[in-house]
């Protein structure tokens, strides 16, 4: 498969790759979660996001990750790609797609997957404000 299944970089595959390169006939389900920076009034007026990461360590997290939903809920195939670097608002920076033979287990996987990506990945974000103001999480 050309697209990788773990991703951690600047670059930025097309969705449409990534669903191509992982076509299974055995999967009923595709579920797709895209994250992209915000700059809603609660958080301020974010002008971009600047991540970081430790790459090699990420990759391993997030393969990890994908096994254990792959045991867990029984799905096919799983992508996770992160950007690094500067990311503005409105520009995707989170993806991550699941194929399952049902709806069900592709759901929950994919949210198993975000949620444990984004607490135990060697992931960081700064926020950067339009006041110039910074902020990492």
């Amino acid at each position: 498969m050309g697209i990788p299944e773990v991703y951690i970089g600047e670059k930025w595959f097309d969705i449409n790759e990534v669903l191509n390169s992982y076509r299974d006939k055995t999967c009923g389900a595709v579920d797709i979660f895209l994250g992209i920076p915000r700059s809603a009034p609660e958080d301020g007026d974010i002008k971009e996001l600047h991540y970081e990461s430790y790459t090699s360590m990420a990759e391993k997290v997030i393969t990890e990750i994908i096994q254990e939903a792959k045991e867990k809920f029984g799905i096919k195939h799983a992508v996770v790609h992160h950007r690094t670097g500067v990311v503005p608002v409105l520009v995707p920076s989170f993806l991550v797609v699941v194929w399952a033979g049902h709806r069900q287990e592709a759901f929950e996987a994919c949210r198993y997957i975000v949620d444990e990506t984004k607490a135990r990945a060697p992931i960081w974000k700064k926020e950067v404000f339009t006041t110039g103001e910074e902020n990492w999480k």
